[in-house]
């Protein structure tokens, strides 16, 4: 398949300066939409940002000056904690609403574009087959692997998907950013050795897909808490809404802020995604010989102190 430069949309969603609550690179969002002209220079680019951001200089073709809804609250058992997810939700839902084209990327403002990699993976593996069982989205969506994370001190992680970069069909991405806000969570953990409370990544996907499936789904921790759907579940979705690769491979600079993330061994890659899919053997190289020492260290450790 061949998709045209002029039927893709990139929604910049996130702030134009740094403030006292998040650091940013001085001009990265400048920079951002500056490489998206280079190397998609017939596509449009829609900015969704915050009344207040000063864009003067900015190269787009349309903007959103939104009202910042604050944050929203979650509870880790008896402890209430307040996050931006539902700043990013509404941001990137409101500036995907304004999309026309049937493609669509959402891209941080502080992320920078170097290439055309995701499209051509994309246009490459989007029409693998799939089973019907498994898709929730009209059809596949490419995403990166940073913070893809898929298992945490030997126990399986499910559900957390990365939500810095996506890109496939406009009607999908309004599926993964929906209109509704996330209500306020509450957690309570099992308790274990490195047991942690789920992640951001994991509600955001737990709250779109709850509502293609029309019943709530939740989980409590981290690792080995599959919302009731078994373990078996995970890969299949994967292999068959999502395609999954590299930063690198997607030609996505996440800039220095994420070059040094930990447990890069541990996030799914394309390799992963080409063994769910059944199109190669599972890999076998020293990312995944790494992967699989932290996974068994892991397991041994929560032995030893649990």
């Amino acid at each position: 398949m061949k998709i045209n430069d002029q039927d893709i949309t990139f929604v910049v969603q996130g702030p134009v300066q740094a403030s006292k609550a998040r650091s940013q690179i001085d001009g990265v969002t400048s920079q951002c939409l500056k490489s998206i002209r280079t190397h998609f220079p017939t596509s449009t680019i829609i900015l969704s940002t915050w009344k207040g951001q000063n864009i003067d200089g900015l190269d787009f073709d349309q903007v959103l000056l939104l009202e910042d809804p604050g944050q929203n609250i979650i509870m880790n058992d008896e402890n209430f904690v307040k996050l931006n997810n539902n700043r990013q939700l509404y941001g990137v839902h409101m500036g995907l609403a304004m999309v026309a084209t049937p493609y669509a990327v959402k891209i941080r403002s502080d992320n920078i574009v170097t290439g055309r990699g995701f499209l051509d993976l994309y246009q490459k593996y989007v029409n693998e087959e799939r089973v019907s069982d498994f898709c929730y989205l009209g059809s596949r969506v490419i995403t990166s692997s940073a913070f893809f994370i898929s298992s945490h001190y030997g126990k399986p992680v499910f559900f957390h998907k990365s939500d810095l970069f996506d890109f496939g069909l406009t009607t999908d991405l309004l599926k993964i950013w929906p209109e509704k806000q996330l209500e306020q969570l509450h957690f309570y953990l099992k308790a274990g050795y490195k047991e942690r409370y789920p992640a951001t990544e994991q509600y955001f996907l737990l709250h779109w897909l709850s509502i293609l499936m029309g019943k709530t789904l939740k989980i409590n921790n981290k690792a080995n808490d599959d919302a009731g759907l078994g373990s078996d579940f995970w890969p299949c979705f994967v292999a068959n809404n999502l395609i999954v690769a590299t930063p690198e491979m997607l030609s996505l600079d996440v800039t220095e802020r994420f070059y040094k993330r930990g447990n890069l061994a541990l996030e799914l890659d394309l390799s992963d995604w080409l063994y769910f899919v059944g199109l190669k053997k599972r890999p076998f190289d020293v990312k995944r010989v790494y992967r699989k020492y932290k996974e068994i260290s892991g397991l041994l450790v929560r032995k030893i102190r649990d």
